[in-house]
């Protein structure tokens, strides 16, 4: 076993942390590009495939929180160790599995195995590195944490088209082994609060889950169903009522879940606003980029993945510098320029077209890269150096679950807004068209007079579209109303970053202390 007093011990630690973090947030980007397969394998519909995301996404949000109490009462090893243990066996499940039902089921266990890694990881980070050199090691952190959603779907790809989607879940196998063996080497054995025989909070619990639940059941399904279908609009109720009542229990019981007092921290409230706003807007685009790619460039997953590549390999590079400059001068600039440049890349595709070449794409997702590397490193020491060591277990859980309560909204609100713009721009063209009748009516002459009778009869409109002229005028209108719409869509995620810039310069500059003494 490596010593505590050793001179690498805490970079031993931090690869050990940077390597299982990785490790639970690339399956959540892996599986996405496999669903098809999965489809066809099971024989099931888009409806029932996309619990094998929202499963686990629902059971990782869940399972976050309760790690404080897990923490205080077992030390970070040995929970640090069965989560590792569970994700590994659920993801070699996941892959043996012989139906649709087995496949959710497994799911769910990976998901609770993943949801401990995160905030233990964190929580480890914070126990072996001083307040001044968090920001170097959240920097380090944040290369797996934010590398692993850009080279999800390039890796997910290759294995599903050259191999088997079965390796998808595969893949963490041999990794996962390995880090119980660094884990089980590595980390002393420790109980920070000696014989710890608090009461689990299991009603507060019981609310946490039916509140987190219900808005990401309606967040990721109101798309599917409707934002006004019964369902979405009873979950959401549930919700709103879960959350009331979760509040008014963690203020009456003698161990909550969630020590409310930790909102009483400006800066802590501060960074966590940053963190879901940035979510909003990052993984917004992540998933709003991918769409354009496949279904109005017609590249393949694979293709897609490898030009959204660049993004990881610019935060590779940034993130270790951002977290050095966050350690001297404090969170509030680095984070402030970072967003600015995040909010940049989005604007530079608000004329986003069939003209948009592969080379833009690299472009944009490397100034991107740039600044996400800029923002996670503060918005992350910012959090953590913001409360008491007591607190930190709390930090730890709060700053994953808001993270994916702001992507689910902003895959949820993307998802909306896609189809409310390309009506808007429709509704457009229709009043140009009416007004413009003659330039119309010009037109329609030229798609019939050219290309149904002077073009290939391959290529005639007629061939392709069964009333010839007006179709096909019918389809490049809705196609550009699809195109024009994105644009919009990527200005508004521009617009939701810049939010984020405010609200990130209006926090405390100060530089880390050691606030180890405050505990």
């Amino acid at each position: 076993m490596i010593e505590k007093s050793h001179k690498y011990y805490k970079w031993i630690v931090l690869s050990l942390v940077v390597v299982s973090s990785f490790m639970a947030i690339l399956d959540v980007n892996i599986v996405t590009v496999g669903l098809p397969k999965m489809m066809s394998h099971f024989g099931i519909n888009v409806t029932d495939v996309e619990w094998v995301m929202i499963a686990y996404t629902i059971a990782y949000s869940i399972v976050i929180l309760p790690m404080a109490h897990f923490k205080r009462k077992y030390g970070i090893k040995y929970p640090f160790i069965v989560s590792l243990a569970i994700f590994v066996i659920g993801s070699a499940l996941s892959g043996l599995a012989p139906s649709y039902t087995d496949l959710i089921i497994f799911r769910i266990l990976q998901a609770i195995g993943g949801a401990g890694l995160t905030p233990t990881g964190l929580v480890l980070l914070a126990e072996v590195f001083p307040p001044n050199e968090r920001g170097e090691a959240m920097g380090i952190w944040s290369i797996g944490a934010m590398v692993a959603p850009a080279i999800g779907p390039t890796l997910g790809g290759y294995l599903v088209d050259f191999v088997n989607w079965r390796w998808i879940f595969y893949v963490n196998v041999p990794i996962g082994i390995i880090s119980i063996l660094g884990a089980a080497m590595i980390l002393p054995y420790d109980v920070p609060i000696k014989k710890y025989l608090k009461k689990f909070d299991i009603l507060g619990f019981l609310f946490m889950a039916l509140f987190m639940g219900s808005l990401l059941y309606a967040l990721n399904e109101g798309q599917t169903f409707g934002w006004n279908a019964p369902i979405i609009i009873q979950s959401e109720v549930l919700s709103g009522f879960s959350f009331v009542f979760f509040i008014i229990t963690e203020l009456f019981v003698d161990t909550p879940l969630l020590n409310l007092a930790i909102f009483k921290n400006y800066n802590f409230v501060v960074s966590i606003m940053v963190n879901m706003v940035r979510a909003v807007g990052i993984f917004g685009s992540m998933f709003l980029l991918p769409l354009f790619m496949e279904n109005v460039l017609n590249y393949n997953a694979m293709h897609a993945g490898i030009l959204m590549a660049p993004t990881a390999v610019a935060v590779a590079v940034v993130s270790p510098f951002s977290g050095k400059i966050s350690d001297k001068i404090g969170p509030r600039y680095p984070l402030f320029v970072g967003l600015l440049i995040v909010a940049a890349s989005m604007f530079m595709f608000d004329n986003i077209s069939l003209n948009t070449s592969a080379y833009d794409i690299v472009v944009n997702q490397l100034i991107r890269g740039v600044g996400i590397g800029l923002l996670n490193a503060p918005v992350m020491s910012a959090a953590l150096n913001s409360v008491k060591k007591k607190l930190i277990p709390e930090v730890s859980g709060l700053i994953p679950v808001t993270i994916q309560i702001g992507a689910s909204f902003g895959i949820a609100f993307i998802g909306n807004e896609l189809i409310i713009r390309q009506i808007y721009h429709l509704n457009q063209y229709a009043g140009d068209i009416k007004y413009n009748f003659y330039t119309y009516h010009d037109m329609m002459k030229f798609i019939g007079s050219n290309l149904v009778n002077k073009a290939p009869a391959y290529f005639r409109p007629g061939t392709i579209f069964p009333n010839s002229a007006l179709s096909f005028f019918d389809y490049i209108i809705h196609m550009l109303a699809y195109v024009a719409s994105y644009g919009d869509l990527f200005a508004i995620l521009g617009y939701i970053t810049i939010v984020g810039a405010v609200i990130a310069f209006f926090i405390k500059n100060k530089r880390p202390t050691d606030i180890d003494s405050k505990s």
